[in-house]
């Protein structure tokens, strides 16, 4: 047990240090950026039952100051008033496509954003979630990074909105992934494709390396899309960029823990290549590492006392740098390690042994999709 609290405390003194070169050395997105030149963007929105957020979403976009940009929104076959807000929102640079239900082989998503970029006439493609928040400045910044850094797809890390005890405590783990778990500033010095990075808050892509990669057809089973291209935009060749963008860049993902675990649900399998073997490792190796110490510090083990304080000083850098409730750096770690242990247990019954995916009210045969742009 000795060796093993050790081995512990030695991978979250890595943890720690992994997470300090990755906030010093990860790029920021600066607001007063402005690029040489102005291409045309295509903004592609997909929304389906968005109605809580989309007419937000939308005015954002519009009051971009970047003057040269188009607004596409796939309104993906909604139950809710999402149509209708769209409907209601009068600006020429607004495009709304009333989609049309996915075919053989395709996710809804990856459906809605394929169809998007086929009405799309700019240089530069944004995909965004239709959930995201830009402040006016955050596109003419985008825009210039890409200018000066060159990549073929540029992803914006954001700040995640959070309320109430449940998503405090269980939204910090996608951070902490990215910081402190991943070698996330050693994604941006390489092309390997496994640390490309992705998200659905803002990938902005060159439509040329997009359309050379295969675009969203290439993707179409994918649950982690915008993961996805990175992927792909990186084993075609091409090199992407992660930067930060928690000043400009915001949203809240899920509202409440029931959200939370419903939406990670579906992917969470995926991750690990819907394979037992390997998830099952991956149970036993979140409980040792982030569930264990606390359990044997209670008993007096000094090693996981000191491992304990080791993570506690990882999460106050991390959460005081992304302006996360430094409580929740002190007391709830173990508790959103136990919330994303059950999720990833639910995911591997449902989509894994029962084959299930829900996602959107859609339901799909779990075997038929994959984590991003991962060959079969």
């Amino acid at each position: 047990m000795r060796l093993l609290t050790l081995i512990v405390l030695a991978a979250w003194v890595l943890a720690f240090f992994r997470t300090v070169v990755n906030l010093a050395l990860i790029p920021r997105l600066r607001r007063d950026e402005r690029p040489a030149r102005e291409p045309l963007v295509s903004i592609i929105i997909p929304a389906r039952d968005e109605a809580r957020v989309i007419e937000r979403t939308v005015r954002a976009f519009l009051a971009q100051t970047y003057p040269h940009f188009e607004l596409i929104v796939v309104n993906d076959r909604s139950a809710d008033a999402t149509g209708a807000i769209l409907r209601g929102i009068e600006d020429e640079r607004l495009v709304v496509v009333d989609g049309e239900e996915p075919g053989d082989g395709w996710l809804g998503k990856p459906w809605a954003l394929h169809q998007g970029s086929r009405g799309a006439h700019g240089e530069i493609l944004l995909f965004v979630d239709a959930d995201v928040i830009y402040a006016p400045d955050t596109l003419r910044a985008a825009v210039a990074s890409m200018e000066q850094r060159r990549p073929a797809l540029l992803t914006l890390l954001p700040f995640f909105e959070m309320h109430g005890v449940g998503e405090n405590a269980s939204m910090p783990m996608l951070a902490m992934t990215c910081f402190s778990f991943l070698p996330t500033w050693l994604s941006n010095r390489t092309r390997g494709v496994a640390l490309a990075i992705g998200g659905g808050t803002g990938n902005l892509v060159l439509r040329d390396a997009y359309e050379a990669a295969g675009g969203h057809e290439a993707l179409k089973d994918s649950v982690v899309d915008d993961v996805g291209l990175a992927r792909l935009i990186r084993r075609a060749g091409g090199l992407t960029v992660v930067v930060r963008a928690d000043d400009l860049v915001a949203l809240r993902m899920y509202h409440g823990l029931r959200e939370v675990i419903e939406g990670f649900t579906k992917n969470a399998f995926a991750v690990f290549g819907r394979n037992y073997v390997v998830a099952f490792l991956a149970a036993i190796g979140s409980f040792v590492f982030h569930i264990l110490p606390y359990l044997l510090a209670v008993a007096g083990d000094r090693i996981s006392i000191a491992t304990i304080i080791v993570i506690t000083a990882t999460r106050l850098i991390l959460f005081r740098s992304l302006r996360y409730r430094l409580d929740n750096a002190l007391l709830l770690h173990p508790v959103m390690c136990a919330i994303w242990l059950w999720i990833f247990l639910r995911s591997t019954w449902l989509t894994g042994v029962r084959r299930k995916l829900l996602w959107r009210g859609r339901t799909y045969d779990a075997r038929q999709t994959r984590f991003g742009a991962d060959r079969r």
